[in-house]
């Protein structure tokens, strides 16, 4: 039942004083990412992992500096690097193009700065519709205190007449076409008068 795997830059990658020895963590992290059967899947592994506290996005970024070759490496790169940087620019970037452009919905503003609590910062805005749309990199930052802010913020919004809808990287990087459809239906029934694109990629049955 043993399986044996040749190694390269054994040294490094495997801890030679535990017993039995073993491959580091952030090492045998990216394997599971590299080989998970969809890309949420591999994103969400890391995810586990650094909000419990077992490493940090730096960490898994300086091992991923040493695998040239690994599954996903783009990738994985991308939203590391956006993570140890306190950012989602990945997640916003995948909604501009993926979904947004690429379905022609109407152009929103971006990084919207609101008052209501303080100075804060929507991340898209179709203020002509009234819908704001969050982009919540929960994955790697979930905590009580934030999801309680981020529920204000919704709730001042709504007070003021706005619809705020809350996407992750299931609904912009992995189903942008279903995503644009529904973003799509939010924004009509709010007034927009155009209609959705199809980007190529679109199944016969969206619109």
């Amino acid at each position: 039942g043993v399986v044996a795997h040749r190694l390269a830059d054994f040294q490094t990658k495997v801890l030679g004083h535990t017993h039995p020895p073993r491959v580091r963590l952030e090492h045998a992290a990216l394997d599971a990412a590299a080989e998970a059967h969809d890309d949420l899947v591999a994103v969400a592994g890391l995810a586990d992992l650094v909000q419990a506290r077992h490493t940090t996005a730096d960490r898994l970024l300086e091992a991923l500096d040493t695998r040239s070759r690994l599954a996903r490496r783009p990738l994985l790169t991308a939203v590391l690097s956006d993570v140890a940087a306190g950012s989602c620019s990945l997640l916003e970037h995948d909604f501009l193009n993926l979904v947004e452009r690429a379905h022609g919905l109407p152009r929103s503003q971006r990084q919207v700065r609101a008052s209501a609590r303080g100075p804060v910062f929507r991340d898209v805005v179709y203020e002509a519709f009234g819908l704001i749309v969050e982009l919540d990199g929960r994955l790697f930052h979930d905590n009580a205190r934030t999801r309680d802010r981020d529920l204000d913020r919704d709730l001042d919004a709504a007070v003021t007449g706005l619809l705020t809808v809350r996407l992750g990287w299931g609904q912009a990087h992995l189903r942008p076409c279903e995503t644009a459809d529904r973003i799509g239906l939010l924004l009509q029934q709010r007034g927009w008068r155009g209609s959705l694109q199809s980007c190529g990629a679109c199944s016969p049955g969206q619109r």
